[in-house]
């Protein structure tokens, strides 16, 4: 029996704690300034009844057929109703502008990127047609030292060559006396030969 007394106030105790079920109640907010679908239009479930809920939730639900529903106060004689959004709500307006102006950073973004590879290859042009000028300096340099060498090289060539002619016409002058008094020896050499025939006539 003592196991019955103790198991009764615990089924009791269970029975107290339960709670019946709560009311819940669905009420359709709205924000026709809101800045996007769920803002304008969206379900909200609370225990609280409707003279209680805050501004701006409906108890009609919209039509299922609309597809971007928000609430205008000035329809059904001031009373309200819903109505399709036309998208003239300013929340909605600001949303697509910032919307649009982020897509602009974005490509703005894109164009500075751009706009440096375009600033590096240029820079990277530069370089290279500095450098080329550079070797083609330096190759003007090489050259014309290389041709004045060359030139400085022809011109002792000359001299020396003028030197070398003037030797050997040096050495040719002589010579040329040398044939001559030849001759001459030839000449009295004939003469004499001839004198002897004419003693013997």
């Amino acid at each position: 029996m003592a196991d019955e007394t103790q198991n009764a106030p615990v089924a009791s105790a269970e029975t107290a704690t339960q709670t019946q079920p709560t009311k819940l109640y669905v009420y359709y907010y709205s924000n026709p300034d809101g800045a996007t679908k769920d803002e304008r239009c969206h379900a909200i479930f609370t225990e609280a009844p409707f003279n209680v809920v805050p501004w701006r939730m409906h108890k009609e639900a919209p039509a299922e057929s609309m597809a971007d529903p928000v609430w205008d106060d000035k329809l059904n004689s001031g009373l309200g109703a819903w109505k399709e959004n036309n998208g003239t709500a300013q929340g909605q307006i600001l949303a697509e502008a910032q919307a649009k102006i982020k897509e602009l950073d974005e490509k703005g973004k894109q164009l500075d990127q751009a706009t440096d590879k375009v600033d590096q290859a240029v820079k990277a042009m530069q370089q290279v047609q500095l450098q080329n000028t550079q070797q083609n300096a330096a190759m003007m340099k090489s050259f014309t030292a290389q041709t004045q060498n060359t030139n400085k090289l022809l011109a002792s060539m000359q001299q020396t060559l003028a030197l070398v002619v003037k030797a050997n016409q040096a050495n040719a002058t002589p010579a040329a006396p040398a044939q001559s008094q030849s001759a001459a020896s030839t000449t009295d050499a004939s003469a004499s030969q001839t004198q002897p025939v004419s003693d013997n006539q």
